[in-house]
């Protein structure tokens, strides 16, 4: 970290170009369905858009995440991959339930996302805990 400006001065994850490019695609998919919600090609409920919205930017997060920690000659990105997959596991969760794609009661839908959840996101903080090598922090002063 520079001591003169609030970013790093390591180079950038993976190339401007694809970072551009998952932008571009992660806004075009965002307008797509302000476009299809708003000329009622869908009979969505605002509830639904929303969940619709955040399954679509927990999706390109995680395409994101996968893209840096994948792409070569870069560092690894477990953590962000790991984050990013629980909050697709709960986007698509809460998905599911907002479009009643199961028949659930109340009760048991919260238990559904809040189990799936804490175990996708336990399993990964454990894959991630694997993986990433940590120092030691220094002695009080």
């Amino acid at each position: 970290m520079s001591t003169t400006g609030a970013l790093p001065s390591n180079p950038a994850i993976f190339p401007v170009k694809i970072a551009a490019l998952l932008a571009a695609l992660t806004v075009t998919t965002g307008a797509m369905i302000g476009l299809i919600t708003s000329f009622e090609v869908v009979h969505w409920t605002p509830a639904q858009t929303t969940l619709v919205g955040t399954e679509v930017a927990a999706f390109w997060a995680f395409a994101g995440a996968l893209a840096a920690h994948l792409w070569p000659d870069t560092s690894k990105q477990p953590a962000a991959v790991a984050g990013t997959v629980t909050s697709l596991v709960a986007a698509t969760l809460s998905l599911g339930i907002g479009f009643s794609w199961w028949r659930l009661t109340e009760a048991q839908n919260a238990s559904l996302i809040s189990l799936v959840t804490a175990i996708v996101a336990v399993v990964t903080a454990l894959v991630v805990r694997a993986t990433v090598t940590a120092g030691t922090t220094g002695p009080r002063r």
